[in-house]
């Protein structure tokens, strides 16, 4: 490891005690952890529009209209699991009592 010496806002230095000591560790870890974040942020590929995307390539894949509570209750269209909620006619979105 690289000793680095660095200079912070006294108010980002107030949140980074406060937070190391939530967290139960200390500083520098959360300096290193921060660190790392912004590094990998900032080496993956950047894209000039959506299109450019590898995702952009699953867009329209399926067809038909789906479920229209399709957000709300995705876990119970992929795994099979009850559903948490309903959507009354009206529009409102109730969710289920589960056992």
């Amino acid at each position: 490891m690289k000793r680095k010496q660095i200079y912070i806002e006294e108010s980002q230095e107030e949140r980074l005690k406060r937070l190391a000591a939530t967290r139960g560790v200390p500083e520098a870890a959360l300096i290193r952890e921060a660190v790392a974040a912004y590094l990998t942020a900032q080496e993956a590929p950047q894209f000039e529009s959506m299109e450019d995307t590898p995702l952009w390539k699953i867009v329209g894949i399926a067809t038909g209209p789906g479920p229209i509570d399709g957000s709300l209750n995705h876990d119970h269209y992929i795994y099979g699991v009850p559903k948490k909620y309903r959507i009354t006619r009206t529009g409102k979105v109730i969710r289920n009592k589960l056992p």
